[in-house]
């Protein structure tokens, strides 16, 4: 059995639903001996931030019952979020820097009629962390400074509430009124990056868990990112075609079928998991 002296969980984006099904994923491996909550880092990114914090803090569990009742308060989306990723493809067109390209996403437009404001949004992840106090475990979550493009990462040593740090890493550009934390207004972190892998370096074991389904362009990303790993064993779990079937169109609707699509899935994960991440 391979080991490994440190060890990191980066969860990605991923929208709601996928948050519900790496919850399920998660939880299901803890129940069959497999705890990730072991991990010494855990990075999340937008709804990677919202699943790491609830795992960080103990609440994981309690929140996948409550997923899979899909009793969770439920922002509406404009009924444009469909148009977000050609908002974004002609934000960056012509830009000089991949931080001017993220400059451009963090400040986009409101893509419906208004934006779901900030204190709606905030009850809603509010619920969703039953603990909002920064765990002892480290948990890093990334966001976008809206300013400069530039990425920047909250943790229990940046004087920035976790609820809040929840919410500048998850708030999507045009859509969510962005937060404000010190003067500063923060995007979504999968403007910068979907995975945010690099902000685990140094660790010797990285399993990366997230829904989404890479396209050619961002699977490059995602291998640039392990590869600058150098010798640390990387071990990636993406949604398979059931899983991704049932996340489907990725709002609170669909949280019972994602919970439980991740639970089955963890099934058939947790045999190469086990190899490489014994017991604590």
């Amino acid at each position: 059995m391979a080991t490994a002296s440190t060890r990191a969980l980066v969860l990605t984006g991923g929208g709601t639903a996928g948050g519900a099904w790496m919850a399920g994923l998660i939880d299901t491996l803890r129940a069959k001996g497999c705890d990730l909550a072991e991990a010494d880092l855990i990075v999340g990114t937008s709804a990677g931030a919202r699943t790491g914090a609830q795992l960080a803090t103990g609440t994981l569990a309690d929140v996948a019952a409550r997923y899979r009742r899909a009793d969770f308060p439920l922002v509406q989306l404009p009924a444009l979020l469909r148009g977000y990723p050609a908002a974004v493809r002609s934000a960056i067109a012509g830009a000089s820097s991949r931080q001017e390209a993220a400059r451009r996403i963090a400040n986009l437009p409101p893509l419906g009629s208004v934006l779901v404001p900030a204190a709606e949004r905030r009850h809603e992840v509010s619920a969703q962390l039953p603990i909002q106090d920064w765990p002892a475990r480290k948990l890093v979550l990334a966001a976008v400074d809206a300013e400069s493009g530039g990425r920047v990462t909250f943790d229990a040593n940046s004087g920035v509430a976790l609820l809040d740090a929840v919410m500048a890493s998850g708030n999507i550009p045009g859509i969510h009124a962005l937060v404000e934390i010190g003067g500063r207004r923060y995007a979504d972190g999968g403007v910068h990056s979907a995975y945010n892998v690099d902000l685990a370096a140094g660790h010797d074991l990285v399993v990366v868990i997230g829904p989404i389904r890479a396209d050619p362009e961002a699977r490059a990303e995602l291998d640039a990112q392990i590869a600058a790993l150098g010798t640390a064993i990387v071990h990636v779990i993406t949604a398979d075609d059931a899983s991704f079937a049932a996340i489907g169109a990725n709002t609170g609707h669909q949280w019972p079928a994602a919970i439980e699509a991740g639970a089955v899935q963890a099934g058939r994960e947790i045999g190469k998991l086990q190899e490489i991440w014994p017991p604590a």
